[in-house]
């Protein structure tokens, strides 16, 4: 107790000096609160994002690289057996077909009317698209330029939801049915009741388009997007297809995680996927994403490393000659019969009061000033990305996917993480109380060192 009781009292009787070293203290405990806060909280969204766009796995062929050889398709069945894998946390089936209305009209259908010709195995121009998907819930659009206005979703077999537009242009209400047909392959008809009718917002160039059609006397209903109805993927495969001609499918694979990109690729291939389709994630949607909050990271990071490192060398070097000031003071004690572990310890102890003291108020300092410095940081961030984006510029790709030709721009949509919320949480904490007993240890244990070196009778000696 004694000890502990003498620290405390050497605490006071030392002001200045004690002063100077709670003042590099606290300055390491507040930078590393507010470096530390930024970086586990840019570590949570970074990993977040990555779940979100780097598990998703994109099947597709660049034609640029690959040309004509780049034309082959992946049958609807390789993509059912591509999902049937451990590596997968989730998989989304999406199609789409081709279809022709029988017994209602497509907007902007001016020349073929609703009657379909009498020869039932006879197919149809396609004057409309029926997709299916897996998921009603995640449909592309919805919340965003899609908006359901009456009715459910889909929940069942052989159920639909219409466009808004589609249905004021044929009087289509909830409970009606309707009948449309595959443009591509003969038989495959489908009788759908419509359980929801939703808004889409139509382009206004379309719109400009559907009447040009019409006053030059011929019909493209297939490029109006309200003429679209969507089910279940189930529905659409419940028609049975020995071929996929007439259906674009597009499925979602999400990775459990992002690391298994090479086992699940490996896996497809053993299952038959062309050599020509390239098994990637979307790393350009990523770096958009997460460019400026990694720049952030690692530069908080680097600073962390730098104060840590040349505080705990100014820490040394003000500990080192605080002691040279106490050698008679230790010489005393050591002459009076003190143990040289008892005084290690009362010198540890000093160290541990003032970093202590320091922690307290470093905690409250750094977790105040920790958001601030954070959006600074990553405001500059965002403003050096978009700028280097727009001196580069921004290309696509031409992709062969589903059996469709798409030009894409991998990054398109995703725009740079602008925000950051950012809070001394418990994790941060227990950082900070390591490195403060670290500091107190390193600032005590090289004075430690150097000064139990000595006898008693030589340190008395050479203060005389």
């Amino acid at each position: 107790m004694y000890i502990f009781t003498n620290a405390m009292k050497n605490l006071l009787r030392n002001k200045g000096r004690n002063i100077l070293i709670g003042l590099v203290t606290l300055a390491i405990i507040v930078s590393a609160v507010v470096t530390l806060t930024i970086n586990n909280a840019s570590s949570r969204i970074i990993d977040d994002a990555k779940l979100d766009i780097a598990s998703r796995v994109d099947i597709s062929v660049d034609l640029f690289t690959h040309g004509r050889d780049g034309r082959e398709t992946i049958t609807i069945e390789q993509y059912v057996s591509f999902a049937d894998s451990p590596y997968l946390r989730h998989t989304i089936f999406n199609v789409e077909m081709q279809a022709w209305f029988d017994n209602f009209y497509a907007i902007g259908d001016f020349t073929f009317g609703t009657t379909p010709p009498p020869d039932p195995s006879m197919v149809h121009s396609p004057v409309g698209r029926l997709v299916g998907t897996s998921e009603p819930e995640n449909i592309a659009g919805f919340g965003d330029y899609r908006h359901l206005v009456e009715g459910r979703l889909f929940s069942a077999l052989n159920e639909a939801i219409i466009t808004e537009q589609l249905a004021d242009h044929n009087g289509l209400t909830i409970g009606d049915v309707i009948y449309l047909e595959s443009a591509f392959q003969a038989g495959k008809r489908f009788e759908l009741e419509i359980v929801g009718i939703f808004s889409h917002e139509e382009d206004p160039l379309t719109e400009w388009q559907s009447v040009i059609w019409e006053m030059m006397g011929f019909s493209l209903p297939m490029m109006i997007s309200n003429n679209e109805v969507i089910a279940s993927f189930d529905t659409i495969m419940a028609a049975g297809w020995e071929t996929a001609d007439g259906l674009s499918p597009q499925f979602e694979f999400y990775l459990s995680n992002p690391n298994y990109l090479a086992r699940f690729e490996q896996e497809v291939r053993a299952k038959g996927l062309p050599d020509v389709f390239d098994v990637t994630i979307n790393q350009a949607a990523l770096d958009r994403v997460i460019g400026p909050l990694s720049s952030m990271q690692n530069a908080a990071t680097t600073f962390t490393i730098v104060i840590l490192v040349l505080g705990a060398i100014v820490l040394v070097l003000v500990s080192y000659l605080a002691i040279r000031e106490r050698k008679y003071e230790i010489g005393v004690l050591r002459a009076m019969g003190m143990e040289r572990g008892k005084i290690s310890i009362g010198i540890f102890a000093e160290a541990v009061m003032i970093t202590a003291l320091c922690l307290v108020i470093g905690l409250g300092m750094g977790g105040l000033a920790a958001q601030g410095v954070a959006d600074r940081l990553l405001a500059g961030e965002v403003e050096s990305a978009i700028e280097e984006a727009q001196a580069s510029g921004e290309g696509g790709r031409v992709l062969m996917a589903g059996g469709e030709v798409q030009t894409d721009d991998p990054a398109a949509g995703y725009r740079p993480i602008s925000d950051i919320q950012v809070a001394v949480g418990a994790d941060v904490i227990v950082q900070i109380i390591i490195i403060a007993l670290a500091l107190a240890a390193v600032s005590s244990l090289i004075g430690i060192i150097r000064i139990t070196q000595y006898e008693p009778l030589k340190i008395l000696r050479d203060r005389n």
